[in-house]
């Protein structure tokens, strides 16, 4: 029951934001849309006991890649941010399930995040770069995953 209301959460809200708010570009004549995502689900699949976030992350980058094609002619572009550690209060709003069940036991490199050491990102990073990816610099990207993760990604 959770996970059931974390997909809702996390991928039919999406969903429905796209729904009510894509009218209204198209009629403004283009915008840009940003959809938080994960490296989870995207890049990663080392989180045990997160069957159903990893889904919706994966999920809403195969939305965004979808509706960047079909967006593109009303000059709307969509991309997804795929953060990766951030120092932020996920853990306090997220449960696992079945993590011992499902862990599988394997030994990962000396530090998470390679770019700062092993210190996690933080959310003005993303912000940052959702700034940049709705500005007019980005006019030439739609439908990309952009991973902040300092490297994380690629240790796993």
């Amino acid at each position: 029951l959770r996970s059931n209301k974390g997909i809702f959460i996390l991928f039919y809200v999406t969903y429905l934001t796209m729904h009510t708010t894509v009218p209204h570009l198209k009629m403004s004549g283009g915008g840009s849309i940003i959809v938080v995502s994960s490296i989870n689900g995207t890049r990663t699949f080392t989180t045990p006991g997160a069957t159903a976030y990893t889904a919706t992350k994966a999920g809403q980058l195969a939305m965004v890649q979808q509706l960047a094609l079909e967006l593109a002619r009303h000059h709307i572009r969509i991309n997804a941010v795929c953060p990766g550690e951030i120092e932020t209060n996920i853990d306090d709003n997220t449960s696992l399930r079945g993590e011992e069940e499902t862990a599988i036991p394997v030994v990962w490199p000396e530090g998470q995040v390679p770019i700062t050491g092993g210190t996690p990102g933080r959310s003005e990073d993303v912000a940052e770069a959702i700034v940049f990816l709705c500005s007019d610099q980005a006019r030439h990207i739609t439908g990309s995953p952009l991973w902040i993760d300092g490297g994380q990604g690629l240790l796993r």
